[in-house]
């Protein structure tokens, strides 16, 4: 273990900037001496001006502000941070995309200690945020070029373009759901979840951003043992603060929560990446957290939305169903408490990740919706990554270089990769998806599988691939005329309408595998590196679309998308349309 932590600590001695991170350290010139029991103490201010019945919390114990602006906390200080739950119509400051919601302790528990805080007055009737999740920035497939170079810039165009329709003072914030970082690659990737806030100052990231920590943002190199979860999160909140906090932005009260309960047994699964342990964890909130949780809501009004933070799923769905699900937390009477928390709302929304794959629950009998994002990173940046010219060799052509064109980033289920757009109005809210490869009003994307087929059959290698990996679709053999169509954002809410020729036909809702990302990732990684024996490529990795019979080989379809909101997206396809995923 000795010799595993010191060759970690030796990759962060090279490879790791120095920057400051964002937590408050603001110091008030309001008035303010601490009680003979309080630990921690200070003010909140707007502007020189005290304010009151601002919320303070160390993780544990919660109070308010008196009339003078002045916070006193009776805290064993076992979080090492204090924060402040910003009111409805303020906002924090913010340093590199940051907020400084926190501020991080410095003496024993004993000895009392002042943090003061600085809010600016905002106005949130009409506001938007972005919920995007599964990052995973590392050097390897050219990640970070790719996420400044690419993804920034297309949600900075989504946020002028919500500023000019609302006017320079509409607020725009995102919400990161977690794994900014990639554990298995903290030490050949030369990137930890410290590198994380010089990612954002780098890349001049345009919202301020709220983030939840992941699984992969855990320190692999603490393990099994006493405190292991907290521990292994030490470097997430030297780099980003608390692990789960609360704000308010408008009439909307938001909650940030940690439902990653680290493990990490020691274990030879990823020694070849000098780590030491399985990094396994297991889904739930701890008791602690559920008690603060507990604190924090009861001094909210249930009269709005609440939006609940985390990055891994409450539900997963039951397959092809829309609205059955079953609870992803390892223990169901854990999920089922917290469920009995957040259901007191007129609504509920759960902004999560980790899977990558784009679903929404509507829970109507808990008045839950639960949005599992799809990822920012796609397959972990492989699909968009040109690099392999520089060493890879084709199996089929000995000693010839591999090409290739760079693809969209793509999750699993065939959604490309991409973000939520949330706009609320009062208490009122709604979304839609936004693809980082496409413009915002094409939802989905349709392919005639004659071509897919052709394509298919016309392939030596594609051969060899199905052989190896049997339990995956052979596209050679699908029946004749077929289109398949993959709608994004589908949810029970939605419709879906299909016309051949002018005549409508039936759009049966199937679990189909993405011709895209079997080709742009498992067949050309497969081919390209000489090796069918992946057991990874052997899962089927399906997406909730649409299947098409159409009548003939040549007719054109109109195919008509409506969103929960009555927002229709619409594509004339011509056939044949081309498949060609090309290298």
């Amino acid at each position: 273990m000795r010799l595993y932590r010191m060759k970690f600590l030796c990759s962060l001695f090279l490879s790791i900037p120095f920057i400051g991170f964002s937590q408050s350290v603001f110091q008030s010139k309001l008035p303010c001496s601490p009680t003979t029991d309080c630990t921690i103490f200070g003010t909140v201010e707007c502007n020189g001006k005290p304010l009151s019945n601002v919320i303070v919390s160390d993780g544990y114990e919660i109070t308010k502000t008196d009339k003078q602006g002045r916070y006193f906390l009776v805290s064993q200080k076992r979080n090492g941070y204090v924060f402040v739950t910003a009111p409805g119509n303020y906002a924090y400051e913010v340093k590199d995309a940051l907020p400084q919601l926190w501020a991080n302790l410095n003496n024993s528990k004993g000895i009392a200690e002042r943090h003061d805080f600085r809010l600016v007055k905002a106005s949130h009737k009409k506001f938007a945020f972005i919920a995007l999740t599964d990052i995973h920035m590392a050097n390897y497939y050219d990640a970070p070029q790719h996420f400044r170079n690419k993804d920034v810039p297309v949600i900075r165009n989504t946020v002028n373009g919500l500023l000019k329709k609302h006017g320079k003072k509409y607020k725009v914030y995102t919400i990161n759901g977690g794994d900014s970082s990639y554990d298995t690659y903290w030490v050949t990737g030369s990137y930890t979840i410290r590198d994380f806030p010089a990612t954002l100052k780098e890349t001049q990231y345009p919202t301020p951003m709220f983030n939840v920590m992941g699984n992969h943002d855990n320190d692999p190199f603490e393990l099994a043992g006493k405190d292991v979860d907290f521990r292994a999160e030490q470097a997430y909140r030297d780099a980003l603060g608390p692990t789960y906090y609360s704000f308010n932005i408008g009439k909307i009260h938001f909650v940030v929560l940690d439902n990653i309960i680290y493990n990490n047994k020691p274990g030879k699964g990823f020694e070849s990446m000098g780590l030491p342990g399985m990094k396994d964890y297991t889904v739930g909130i701890t008791p602690n957290q559920m008690e603060w949780l507990r604190k924090d809501l009861a001094l909210q009004p249930h009269d709005a939305p609440l939006v609940v933070c985390m990055h891994d799923p409450l539900f997963l769905r039951k397959k092809l169903s829309l609205t059955e699900y079953k609870h992803n937390f390892d223990d169901p009477s854990n999920a089922k408490e917290l469920i009995r928390l957040i259901s007191t709302f007129p609504e509920t929304h759960i902004i999560d990740g980790h899977s990558h794959r784009n679903y929404t629950f509507h829970c109507d009998s808990l008045r839950i919706i639960d949005h599992n994002v799809s990822s920012i990173c796609g397959n972990w940046w492989r699909t968009g990554f040109t690099g392999y010219d520089t060493y890879t060799i084709s199996r089929t052509k000995k000693g010839e270089k591999v090409f290739h064109k760079g693809h969209d980033q793509i999750n699993p289920d065939g959604t490309p990769s991409g973000y939520y757009v949330f706009n609320v109005d009062g208490r009122k809210i709604t979304w839609r998806y936004q693809s980082l490869s496409d413009p915002a009003d094409v939802q989905f994307r349709a392919w005639d599988m004659n071509e897919v087929r052709r394509y298919s059959q016309n392939s030596s290698d594609y051969a060899d691939f199905i052989n190896a990996y049997y339990k995956r679709c052979d596209y050679r053999q699908l029946p004749d005329n077929q289109v398949w169509i993959n709608v994004w954002a589908f949810d029970s809410k939605w419709k879906i309408r299909v016309w051949e020729d002018g005549k409508e036909i039936p759009a049966k809702l199937d679990l189909l595998e993405s011709p895209e990302y079997t080709y742009w990732y498992n067949f050309f990684m497969a081919v390209d590196n000489g090796r069918f024996d992946s057991p990874s490529y052997q899962k089927v990795k399906y997406g909730v679309s649409f299947r098409v019979q159409c009548s003939s080989p040549t007719s054109t379809l109109r195919i008509e998308a409506t969103d929960s909101f009555g927002n229709k997206y619409t594509k004339i396809m011509t056939r044949p349309q081309k498949f060609d995923p090309g290298r």
